[in-house]
């Protein structure tokens, strides 16, 4: 009966998702898709408003029905909305916002995506704290990478999230040695359909941080066949595009 009573919970909250999917704003499109396709549009306006509507309806979607995949989604809305803030030097709403997308995430310990997420969410939120707070989040966005890989040790994006805790942790706290492992491991991951419920980002990302790591250990030739990889890969890409 546990059993039972789980799947159709399950099942309602797949077809939740599904349906708000439909009626962002009036289109037939993902959560992921109508998400990157505002940040893309409030970076060219250089204004919030594109991302701040569709969190309108993510948030909408969350207060309606509280599962794992509104909380992921309106989590990740903020975040993109926190970078497009930050970026205007709104740094006041950005750190509101990544806050609260912090928040959305921290109850779901089980799910590796969630993880992933708020591991980089974590670490993105260092650059508004004090210096003790910087190593506290620090600290547990490292923790939330390691428990995403241990829970889907296959995903591109927990593979991805742990690789760049790892990077960014200075030498001498041991920093640095699972960075081209995990990046490597994030390249191999099977390939998601596109799917309402599905993550598919990160990828373009997995070829820009091995870019920059080979170049940050020397590794010339290997940093240039990374980048060739990702423009074949991603030709239009502007964070592989700006490492020509």
């Amino acid at each position: 009966m546990r059993n039972k009573n789980y799947l159709n919970k399950k099942l309602y909250s797949l077809f939740f998702i599904y349906f708000w999917s439909l009626v962002l704003n009036g289109q037939n499109i993902t959560p992921e898709a109508d998400i990157n396709r505002a940040y893309e549009e409030s970076k060219k306006q250089s204004m919030q408003n594109p991302l701040q509507e569709v969190n309108i309806d993510l948030e909408k979607a969350y207060q309606s029905e509280d599962n794992t995949y509104n909380r992921y989604w309106f989590s990740y809305g903020l975040y993109n909305q926190s970078l497009i803030a930050d970026g205007l030097g709104d740094s006041a709403a950005a750190e509101q916002m990544i806050d609260r997308a912090i928040e959305l995430l921290k109850p779901l310990k089980e799910d590796a995506e969630s993880q992933a997420l708020l591991a980089l969410e974590l670490g993105y939120s260092t650059r508004f704290k004090s210096y003790w707070s910087m190593i506290s989040l620090g600290r547990n966005a490292y923790r939330c990478a390691e428990r995403a890989v241990l829970l889907d040790p296959d995903n591109l994006r927990t593979n991805l999230a742990l690789a760049i805790n790892d990077f960014f942790t200075p030498k001498i706290f041991g920093g640095g040695k699972k960075v081209e492992r995990h990046l490597k491991k994030a390249l191999q991951a099977p390939i998601s359909q596109v799917s309402e419920l599905v993550p598919n980002w990160g990828k373009p990302n997995v070829y820009e941080l091995l870019v920059k790591y080979y170049r940050k250990n020397n590794k010339q030739a290997q940093a240039q066949e990374a980048l060739k990889n990702g423009l074949f890969e991603f030709p239009q890409n502007a964070l592989l595009l700006a490492l020509k």
